[in-house]
């Protein structure tokens, strides 16, 4: 079986092209699922750090024993290796996030922004453990960053190129997962203005202007 598991902007499982739509009502098994599948290689010992913090090592064993037994029955035997220390992803388990990072190392900004479709998770709350949130936190701060660095680099090389068109597709893509981005915006509405795209340049921050509005906010000065 071939499982494909998309966070970057949400949470969705497919399981040979079949959607796993109850997966993520199953919140706890859900998350774990999902670390796992990130992480690719872990320790029992951290997950029992993670997931059941509060409870003593028989009993978070056992917890983690259960929660692997019930996602074996829903995915199959072959997503996990499991070794007595060690947990690794199998080969059939395939996510976003490990695309897109593989895509940045290959050095490939267009292909690695097009990847990014919002924040890690975004939306999706699976646990109430300051662990699990805290690598969360970490996880969407790091493809958000790498993001904005892919997509600034992509624009960036289209400007060289004298390709304007390509230039505002990037500066479109950049603001698209994060309207309230102030760099993506002002570059966008700049290239725009520089292709002389005048009227859309105006438009574009008309509507970033009542976006931040409804926060008590307004563009910055040199936007």
């Amino acid at each position: 079986m071939t499982i494909r598991l998309t966070t970057l902007g949400g949470l969705r499982v497919l399981a040979d092209d079949a959607e796993l739509d109850w997966l993520p009502a199953q919140r706890l098994r859900a998350a774990l699922f999902v670390y796992l599948a990130v992480e690719r290689r872990v320790s029992r010992a951290s997950l029992l750090t993670v997931f059941w913090p509060e409870r003593d090592e028989a009993h978070a064993r056992q917890s983690l024993r259960q929660g692997l037994y019930h996602l074996r029955k829903l995915l199959g035997d072959d997503w996990l290796d499991a070794h007595a220390q060690e947990l690794r992803i199998g080969r059939g388990v395939h996510t976003d996030v490990h695309a897109f990072t593989a895509t940045l190392e290959r050095g490939d900004a267009e292909a690695a922004a097009r990847l990014y479709t919002g924040p890690f998770l975004d939306g999706v709350h699976l646990a109430d453990l300051e662990a699990w949130e805290s690598w969360v936190d970490g996880r969407r701060t790091l493809y958000a960053r790498a993001f904005r660095k892919a997509s600034r680099a992509w624009l960036d090389a289209r400007l060289a190129a004298g390709d304007l068109a390509g230039a505002i597709e990037a500066a479109q893509c950049w603001v698209k997962p994060d309207p309230f981005d102030d760099e993506a915006q002002h570059r966008l509405i700049e290239t725009l203005a520089a292709a002389g795209e005048r009227a859309e340049a105006i438009r574009q921050f008309e509507t970033y202007a009542r976006l931040l509005e409804q926060d008590g906010l307004r563009p910055l000065d040199e936007t």
